[in-house]
């Protein structure tokens, strides 16, 4: 009796075995997205926030007091009022840049995926963690955000509110989390876009067609295209960071 088949991960694998939905290590091939220069640019930034504001906090502590003596205001008690307000700020900045870089270790990506350098095309997976796991997101598939329980966790539900629950970030559902999610459906997207067949339907091209349907409220100019042009090429394409880029300067002016 012949034994079966791998089941590939996707038509460019060539018969390798693709990994389980859920998983304890990512796979040989696969690697933190921070691969990307423009996501590796947003933790550097963090880390620089992180460290810029510590000295900050410690400076504007000093300098404070140095003013509250030269004005003979130096009180024991007006300057623990004021190092606690400058403390509780600088706490508050602090965890919002720590946890911007944790969120970003929560997502890697396969040495195929347009954001990452290499130039193979053969596992191009986006992986999310729940902090212990690592969860395989399935192709097709965007993340929706929901609050867990007291809104202090977020459940990750599978393309909108109704869908199922694939994995919970301990991290409440705020903007800096919305933001991570959005650039993780940037890079599910871009997974999708290198997996899809030449001959298959483009959604844009679906976008079109709705559009001309009678109850659609605004009409919108298409720029006209040469059809079977290759300009630019598809693997360019692919590889086009604008989007992303746009996303991350929006990212960092949170």
């Amino acid at each position: 009796m012949s034994a079966a088949k791998p089941t590939p991960m996707s038509r460019k694998l060539n018969e390798r075995v693709p990994p389980t939905a859920v998983m304890d290590d990512l796979p040989d091939d696969a690697i933190l997205w921070s691969v990307n220069s423009e996501i590796a640019k947003v933790k550097r930034q963090n880390m620089f926030n992180a460290v810029f504001f510590t000295l900050a906090g410690f400076v504007a502590i000093v300098i404070g007091s140095k003013i509250l003596s030269v004005l003979g205001l130096d009180n024991l008690i007006i300057l623990l009022i004021i190092t606690a307000v400058i403390a509780f700020m600088l706490w508050k900045e602090l965890s919002r840049n720590i946890r911007k870089m944790a969120l970003l270790d929560l997502v890697a990506i396969g040495s195929g995926h347009p954001w990452h350098p290499s130039e193979g095309m053969e596992n191009n997976s986006v992986f999310v963690s729940d902090g212990q796991s690592w969860h395989l997101i399935p192709p097709g598939v965007r993340i929706s955000p929901q609050a867990g329980a007291g809104n202090e966790s977020t459940l990750l539900k599978k393309n909108d509110m109704d869908g199922k629950t694939m994995l919970r970030w301990q991290y409440p559902p705020d903007q800096i989390t919305r933001t991570v999610i959005s650039l993780i459906n940037q890079a599910l997207s871009f997974r999708d876009a290198q997996e899809r067949d030449f001959d298959s339907e483009d959604p844009i091209e679906k976008a079109r067609d709705r559009e001309e349907l009678e109850f659609y409220p605004v009409e919108r100019v298409w720029e006209e295209t040469t059809e079977g042009s290759l300009a630019p090429e598809p693997g360019a394409l692919l590889r086009e960071r604008r989007s992303l880029r746009e996303i991350v300067k929006k990212y960092n002016e949170r």
